[in-house]
């Protein structure tokens, strides 16, 4: 592996952002958005009063960089000079050129000359790796991350393959999961672990058994298991997501039942029976979960264990072959 660090302007990060020569989507990172209008204002803070930042670091092949270490700070540089939010108006005054200038609840458009030439001139560093086994690429991941609190869903990265972690990824993505996922959700990395969770469920047979959700079998799976999951079976997922997607203009749905209703709609894909008469089914469900004693048995206390996992894969399963 071999690296140089480049430093580069707002401005011409924002322009190769733009062109495509610096991409803020891989798999190793977590999408955008993850920042509030506190955080995000923050950082423009700290560009104009010279503080240190972390640099970024990104992955460059042919002539195309893929941040895995930075998407927030670079997503939100783009979206504060295209005017997409405004800064929080609690922001204390700032010196530009020497004079003290008041930018709370404005956005970059609303600034006077100085102060955007300011912005658009701040620089971040760069570091672009090249020449990089997928084995650096995680590795260098680990380490950066090694003094940061990322909980376990968020660390379980390292242990995927670059092909598995592509599938993850792309299905993490899906617009459904916007519709299941709270904000908090996608910043602790609970859309990933559902997505995991279901392949869990699909890959479970009369030769194995992948029902308990903890920690550490979900970490075996994803090392020992994973790479053996066909892409029909990704695709049939994915195809079951389009369908929920076109089906629910909103859901809300309890996190114990978001893998089960999709390993659901995977098994109604593969059995070619009709889509919509899940929906009814989910519909159902989610009036009558309060009073819903034989499922709610399952999601009680130890949620994770296999004998609970087991309990709803049961349960939807029995529910699919009255479909």
């Amino acid at each position: 592996m071999d690296y140089t660090c480049r430093t580069k302007t707002l401005q011409a990060l924002t322009k190769a952002i733009d062109k495509g020569t610096i991409l803020l989507s891989h798999k190793l990172q977590r999408p955008e958005g993850q920042w509030n209008r506190r955080q995000k204002t923050d950082l423009i803070d700290s560009l104009l009063r010279k503080y240190p930042i972390n640099p970024t670091y990104a992955i460059k092949e042919v002539g195309i960089s893929s941040v895995i270490d930075g998407v927030q700070r670079l997503s939100c540089v783009r979206d504060f000079l295209s005017d997409k939010f405004a800064l929080s108006k609690d922001m204390e005054p700032v010196m530009v050129n020497n004079e003290e200038k008041s930018l709370a609840g404005l956005k970059f458009s609303k600034l006077d000359d100085d102060t955007k030439d300011a912005i658009l001139n701040s620089e971040l560093q760069m570091y672009e790796l090249t020449d990089c086994t997928e084995k650096d690429v995680r590795e260098m991941f680990r380490r950066q991350n090694a003094g940061k609190p990322l909980n376990g869903k968020q660390l379980r990265v390292i242990h995927e393959s670059d092909e598995f972690s592509e599938i993850v990824y792309s299905l993490a993505t899906h617009p459904f999961m916007d519709k299941l996922m709270t904000k908090a959700q996608r910043k602790n990395g609970t859309d990933r672990d559902l997505i995991i969770q279901t392949l869990m469920l699909i890959e479970t047979n009369q030769e194995n058994d992948f029902t308990s959700f903890r920690t550490n079998d979900m970490d075996i799976f994803v090392m020992d298991h994973s790479d053996s999951i066909s892409q029909d079976k990704v695709d049939m997922l994915e195809s079951a997501l389009d369908k929920y997607d076109e089906s629910f203009e909103k859901i809300k749905m309890p996190v114990t039942s978001v893998s089960f209703i999709l390993y659901s709609g995977y098994r109604i894909v593969k059995d070619n029976k009709d889509f919509s008469k899940l929906v009814e089914l989910i519909d159902e469900f989610l009036t009558g979960y309060d009073s819903n004693e034989k499922y709610k048995q399952y999601v009680q206390s130890g949620t994770s264990s296999s004998e609970n996992v087991r309990g709803r894969l049961d349960w939807w399963r029995n529910k699919i072959k009255t479909l």
